[in-house]
């Protein structure tokens, strides 16, 4: 009876444990380079980390400056930062996306 009490409660712990799953971000260590509108020379650039998990993407410079992105429903490429500013994802292609507000551009390049 011990026995069978024990192995029971081992297989529910077990089903448990695999049915509560933690969900993580995808993080990158990446460079990043930021441009404000109309700046010849390179802004505030660097090691940065970048972070997507559902459509959302986190831009974290070493200076800790963040950027914090939410999609916009039905507009692909279209995204909305902290301070509510349209942002536009004008490239993702291999190693590089790039994102655009109205004054600045972030180019993150991916190691």
């Amino acid at each position: 009876m011990k026995a069978r009490l024990i192995i029971t409660a081992t297989i529910a712990s077990l089903a448990f444990a695999s049915w509560t799953t933690t969900s993580f971000a995808d993080d990158a260590s990446a460079d990043c380079e930021v441009r404000e509108r109309g700046e010849k020379k390179k802004g505030q650039s660097g090691p940065c980390l970048f972070s997507q998990r559902q459509g959302f993407i986190d831009i974290r410079l070493t200076n800790g400056k963040e950027y914090n992105l939410s999609p916009q429903d039905g507009k692909p490429g279209v995204y909305k930062d902290q301070e509510g500013r349209r942002v536009k994802r004008t490239e993702a292609e291999g190693n590089m996306h790039k994102y655009q507000w109205e004054h600045r551009n972030i180019t993150v390049t991916f190691n």
